[in-house]
């Protein structure tokens, strides 16, 4: 497959107009590929699965991209303890030419016709996650789940998993590398932005945990106390979690800017104190297209 970069020369009529356009040009409609607008999801990976407890409350899709070219992804995390309370997240605007040209590498996979599942390396890898492709374009929408994506060798030989099967894990760890590694793969002008910038999303989702009986977070200066920064009460926030001592609800509007602001100058040991109370927070930004509530784990 080749790489989004080299797919931007004029190989093809149809790649030539995504190039002038670029450039400045305009597209024919009818050469581009439809999709969603707004702050509607086109394209997504994430992970799902695993043995992590709570795993679908807190993990953070590695690639989203949204109808008005939004393309939102974990930034780089700081290797310290105690860690910042807010996650690192980076966002960029694509031109629609960009958009095209990327709808047009996931189109050339020739996978997203319809939703379909690869889960043959469950008979090989123990305990792995699924990697979750999910497609708004073209009038489909479609939805690739891989079990263990990554994890079967090229070269490997594995009873039970089709040729198919193997050549769909060989080409959507190569799309997602390349999802995960724009810069190199579009020219400067398929970005409506010059460079990243940190993603303040609208809303928040917050996992609260009754903190009273915590040890100390053992760094040597315990945990710092800041007060709960909004009206509500941390005992009756969202709703509790299954099977947890954790609850879970999404702030938005000027309760989401009162938290960003308290979580901005907060840290892993953090504790925001409400009354006679301690209270860990942990934080996940909430995406554009996602609804402002918790979500719930599959049956």
């Amino acid at each position: 497959m080749k790489r989004i970069a080299r797919s931007l020369v004029p190989a093809s009529m149809a790649l030539s107009v995504l190039l002038s356009a670029c450039a400045g040009g305009s597209a024919s409609p009818t050469d581009q590929i439809s999709h969603p607008a707004g702050d509607d999801l086109v394209l997504r990976v994430a992970y799902g699965g695993g043995m992590i407890r709570d795993f679908f409350l807190t993990s953070f899709p590695i690639f989203t991209m949204t109808g008005d070219g939004r393309v939102i992804v974990p930034g780089a995390q700081i290797d310290i303890f105690p860690g910042p309370a807010l996650p690192a997240v980076n966002v960029r605007k694509l031109t629609e030419a960009g958009i095209q040209a990327i709808l047009e590498e996931v189109a050339r996979t020739g996978l997203f016709s319809t939703s379909a599942e690869f889960r043959g390396a469950q008979n090989f890898v123990a305990d792995a996650g699924d990697t979750i492709i999910t497609l708004h374009a073209g009038g489909k929408d479609v939805v690739i789940t891989v079990y263990g994506l990554g994890l079967l060798s090229p070269e490997g030989n594995y009873p039970g998993v089709s040729e198919a099967e193997l050549a769909a894990h060989r080409t959507l760890s190569h799309l997602v590398e390349e999802l995960g590694n724009l810069d190199p793969q579009l020219p400067a002008s398929a970005w409506v932005d010059t460079a990243w910038k940190p993603y303040q999303p609208e809303a928040l989702r917050l996992l609260v945990r009754d903190a009273d009986a915590d040890p100390p977070d053992g760094s040597g200066v315990g945990n710092a106390l800041v007060d709960w920064p909004v009206d509500s009460d941390p005992a009756t926030f969202g709703d509790l979690t299954l099977g947890t001592d954790q609850r879970c609800g999404v702030v938005s509007g000027q309760e989401a800017d009162d938290w960003y602001a308290a979580l901005s100058g907060a840290n892993g040991t953090t504790r925001f104190v409400k009354g006679d109370h301690r209270y860990a927070v942990t934080v996940r930004f909430q995406l554009p297209d996602e609804p402002l509530e918790c979500p719930r784990p599959a049956a």
